[in-house]
């Protein structure tokens, strides 16, 4: 497997976009992208050249790496939304103008 690749936000949307072409429900249900994503893997990964127990390895180490990739996701998430300040609670008050309002705090 390479060393190094590199996802963008450009790359995942535009996989999952065409995933959602072919398969509108996808945008209901994210276990179904999940799905179309696994089986593209294991259609891919049947012309592996070696036998069936080479193979077998090449999925594990797939699906460990996913396993990584899912794992530093969600810890850089958590990561963000603890340093995110948390947003001010209340609402905003109408007022003659349209391009000002007035916040007014919970």
């Amino acid at each position: 497997m390479s060393d190094s690749i590199t996802l963008s936000d450009d790359l995942i949307h535009g996989v999952y976009n065409v995933i959602v072409q072919h398969d509108a429900d996808v945008e209901k249900n994210m276990m179904l992208a999940l799905q179309y994503l696994a089986a593209i893997s294991g259609y891919l990964a049947a012309g592996h050249p070696g036998g069936s127990n080479e193979r077998d390895e090449v999925i594990d180490q797939l699906a460990a790496f996913a396993k990584h990739v899912a794992a530093q996701e969600a810890e850089d998430l958590a990561g963000q939304q603890q340093s995110a300040p948390a947003a001010p609670r209340g609402q905003s008050v109408q007022t003659d103008d349209p391009a000002v309002g007035i916040w007014k705090p919970e």
